[in-house]
């Protein structure tokens, strides 16, 4: 009885994005499953290219010609019936293609590498050396060089070392005509695996004596060395012991020939190095956080239940509760993921967790290695790892009894993805968490207006914290007008009581953090005679001053530049950095405080693996007094000796020109604020401005995110902001300017035809097209389109846009303009 597999073909063009019928070869009859890797001949010349299957079926529904499958790559499924199932959803939900969702769910350090060789023909093959000899004479230099190419490479070579010679595609083409060669497709599937071979004793020590004596197995003087060492040491790893005593792997291979030894290899597990630590301390849980994880853990195997929201004010324990619900989970034979905004947050996390959990406890994120990142797929598919914690990716784990979902600080943008498939894993989590009957738990002190407005609807069940676990106050909030500081000459970045409160905490020897959300020196170099601006050459932004290096770099695309000391537009040497960035801050502290140890946790001093966990464990081993960053300071972390925070301009994220700019505001100041006074000291907030009466402000130097929350639905409503409506942001880029703008008008065209085909003649909800508010990037202009689901269903809408953007694309847009489709950006720059 024949079967047929629909695949989805690896590759990475959109008129591939669908599913492929290949029968399944007799052999695989019996073993082929949905989720299995397979190799398939795709294209017209049969490329040998990777596939998953994604469904099996008896018969064809139409008559159709079809390939086999070649084979299958794995013995066991990579993906199970519900990553197939998320895979579907996401591809809906986000409108992207089956291989950007994929990408997510499939294991790092997997790979299939094809390509074509060159092998000389049977006939030609089978030749005695003298025709052979006599055949090279009819064939010209270039052919002859091929030939010789092929037999000193072991009777094949690929074509890719062959690309050196002119003119070489006709000249194969040609020889593989006059049967001379044959050029075949080949593949290589590679696994990032690591394995160790252990050697022990195949004999306990007597009778290894008495096997060697009555077999009369003569030994060299190392031979005798491995075995009186292996004696003493009942399994060691092969390496050690030739380094240990300075004998050669023949020497061991010898003995295990000689059935002296056995050999055994095992996985090796690449464990990223652990440079921040932390003592575990036994900590006694108040009501609150005792109710919290009441309600989770005693409704964990409820069918039905919904989402938790857990709304707890700054240092009220909420990784407590986690710990406790994981503890209970994993009690039943349960696995835990815990997601954090972004790397900054996991060396504390990370540690709390191991010091509890021990060696059961992963970790998965971008600064690992991609042979590390396959090892942590490869424990979790062994049970050796129970408890995951990672940034949004760790959601695609390879769990088989997942029980809890966690998300902390969930409030953050870092959770929406930017790359395709442009995904929310707040979205994704409450997909899986109803699918597979998850408890999915949302931790924050300062939750977003969207999820908050779902949990007072009662998609979530609200379970809220209102004190902070060591009892003391929230830290009071100080605002200081900077207005005032000028009319009393004072220029610096620090306010007169800020640098008081400063020297205050350093002499009874507390710690300081400060808070300022742009890295770099200064925001911008300027000209202050004409004005000129140093500008990106392939960015529509202005450069970000470095003075270590004396450079701009543009934080879009990395483009540097020497910043000369004269203006390249009118020659004066008036040119100066305006405005201020923590490099700034560093230098003036110093100046000011000659003898405080200063750090900075930004970008540019944590882009080397490790360097966050280096920062995090001197600040918390006193070895600085300050530390100064950007918003990774803002999320999660926990230093027991800060006592004095300082928000050095909140006008920075407020004047953004972004509809949740007040809602950032008001999130960082809550946040940052909430680093201080986490243990027995008593803690303080010094919140610099310009706008001392914005409600955003007023609300988060009294903690009060109901009222910030009643202010913000109000404005969100009026406008149709979400969560009243949708967005779906259409964005077109490329080189050509005049292309990507005709792209845009091309699609906006597409779509008042359709829509006025349906009958729909309204379109107040389409915004567009124009420039994006940063039009150009790395070189490529940017245009936009917004669409509101304002008076038309998000459906209609999603469809529209897919069979445009996709189906039609080669008909709508230019093949040199990209376009990228986002569901409900986090910003419409």
């Amino acid at each position: 009885m024949k079967k047929y597999a629909k695949v989805v073909v690896r590759s990475n063009t959109i008129h591939t994005d669908n599913l492929f019928t290949y029968e399944v070869p007799i052999f695989l009859l019996n073993e082929l499953e949905e989720g299995h890797r397979v190799l398939v001949p795709f294209g017209r010349g049969n490329k040998p290219t990777e596939a998953f299957v994604f469904e099996i079926i008896q018969e064809l529904k139409e008559d159709i010609k079809t390939k086999e499958i070649v084979d299958i790559l794995d013995e066991e499924p990579i993906f199970k019936k519900q990553d197939l199932e998320l895979v579907n959803w996401m591809k809906n939900r986000y409108l992207c293609t089956y291989i950007d969702c994929i990408n997510l769910i499939y294991p790092k350090g997997y790979k299939l590498n094809n390509y074509k060789v060159v092998i000389l023909n049977e006939t030609i093959k089978e030749l005695s050396d003298y025709r052979f000899e006599e055949f090279l004479t009819t064939l010209n230099e270039s052919q002859n060089n091929i030939i010789n190419f092929i037999t000193e490479n072991k009777g094949k070579i690929k074509i890719e070392k062959l690309k050196s010679i002119p003119n070489i595609n006709n000249l194969l083409d040609r020889m593989a005509k006059n049967n001379i060669i044959n050029i075949n497709w080949e593949y290589k599937d590679h696994k990032n695996e690591k394995k160790i071979c252990y050697v022990a004793l195949t004999l306990e020590d007597e009778d290894i004596d008495e096997y060697i004596k009555s077999n009369k197995i003569n030994l060299g003087s190392k031979q005798k060395e491995v075995v009186e060492f292996l004696k003493n040491n009942s399994q060691v790893e092969i390496n050690d012991v030739m380094k240990i005593l300075n004998t050669s792997k023949k020497s061991i291979t010898s003995l295990y020939d000689k059935k002296l030894i056995t050999l055994k290899i095992e996985d090796y597990y690449r464990n990223p190095k652990a440079i921040y630590t932390s003592t575990y301390k036994t900590i006694n849980l108040n009501n609150e956080q005792l109710y919290a994880i009441n309600k989770i853990t005693s409704e964990m195997f409820d069918e039905d239940k919904k989402p938790y929201m857990l709304h707890g004010v700054t240092g009220s324990g909420k990784t407590e509760v986690y710990m406790e619900v994981i503890d209970y989970a994993l009690n039943q034979g349960l696995d835990s993921i815990v997601l954090v905004p972004e790397i900054a947050l996991t060396p504390q996390t990370i540690s709390r967790f191991k010091n509890r959990f021990g060696d059961i406890v992963g970790v998965f994120h971008s600064q690992l290695s991609e042979g590390q990142k396959h090892d942590v797929y490869k424990a979790i598919k062994a049970g050796r790892i129970r408890i995951l914690i990672g940034a949004r990716s760790a959601l695609f784990a390879p769990f088989n009894s997942l029980g809890v979902i966690i998300i902390d600080e969930f409030h953050e943008s870092s959770y929406k993805s930017e790359k395709n498939p442009k995904f929310s894993a707040i979205e994704v989590a409450k997909y899986m968490a109803i699918k597979n009957d998850v408890s999915l738990v949302l931790g924050s002190a300062t939750p977003s207006i969207d999820e908050y407005y779902k949990a007072k609807n009662e998609e979530y069940k609200l379970i809220e914290i209102k004190s902070r676990a060591n009892k003391r106050p929230m830290p009071k909030i100080e605002v200081i007008d900077m207005k005032s500081e000028l009319d009393i000459g004072n220029k610096s970045i620090f306010s007169v009581r800020l640098q008081q409160e400063i020297e205050e905490e350093i002499k009874n020897k507390n710690q300081v953090i400060l808070f300022l959300n742009r890295r770099g020196y200064a925001s911008f170099v300027s000209c202050r005679k004409c004005g000129y601006v140093f500008q990106c050459s392939n960015c529509d932004i202005s450069l970000t001053y470095h003075k270590k290096k004396n450079i701009g770099i543009c934080h879009y695309c990395g483009y540097e530049k020497e910043i000369p000391k004269e203006c390249p537009e009118c020659k004066s040497t008036y040119v100066k950095p305006f405005g201020v960035g923590t490099q700034k801050i560093e230098e003036e502290l110093k100046f000011i405080f000659p003898d405080a140890k200063v750090l900075r946790m930004d970008k540019d001093t944590t882009s080397k693996k490790g360097s966050i966990e280096e920062i995090l464990n001197s600040f918390k081993n006193r070895e600085a007094d300050i530390l100064i960053g950007t918003q990774m300071l803002s999320k999660g972390l926990d230093f027991e000796n800060v006592t004095l925070v300082g928000i050095l301009s909140a006008d920075m994220i407020l004047n953004f020109p972004d509809f949740k700019s007040f809602e950032t505001t008001f999130q960082l100041v809550t946040q940052v604020s909430g680093r201080a006074g986490r243990s027995d000291k008593e803690g303080k907030v010094i919140l610099q401005t310009y706008d001392t009466d914005h409600y955003a402000i007023r609300r988060a130097i009294n903690y009060d995110y109901e009222g910030f929350y009643e202010d913000e639905i109000k404005i969100r409503k009026v406008f149709g902001y979400s969560p009243f409506n949708n967005m779906i942001s259409v964005v077109m880029s490329g080189e050509n300017e005049q292309l990507v703008k005709q792209s845009s008008k091309n699609m906006y065209d597409s779509i008042i035809y359709l829509l006025q085909n349906r009958g729909i003649n309204n379109f107040d909800f389409i915004l567009g097209p124009n420039p994006c508010s940063i039009s150009k990037i790395n070189q490529n202009y940017r245009w936009q389109i917004l669409f509101k689901d304002d008076n038309i269903e998000i459906n209609l809408l999603k469809g529209i846009i897919k069979y445009i953007c996709m189906t039609k694309r080669d008909v709508v847009f230019s093949k040199e303009v990209n376009v990228s489709i986002d569901i409900n950006p986090n910003s419409v720059l």
